[in-house]
């Protein structure tokens, strides 16, 4: 994110939201991510508004 962020022109920004798994989505997909915390959506959901409300580029949100 912090090289592609000062390639692009000014006033464009870009992040990135990294989640473990989703703990709504454990049933499913909770075997591909032994040993990861899992985070709940809600919490997801509000990393993606502040990346792109927010006023930071080149920042990678994650969430453990």
């Amino acid at each position: 994110m912090r090289a592609a962020a000062t390639e692009l022109p000014r006033g464009i920004r870009i992040n990135a939201v990294s989640p473990t798994v989703v703990t709504e989505a454990l049933d499913v997909y909770g075997d591909f991510f032994p040993g990861f915390a899992p985070v709940p959506a809600a919490d997801v959901a509000r990393a993606f508004v502040k990346s792109v409300e927010g006023v930071h580029t080149g920042r990678i949100y994650e969430l453990d």
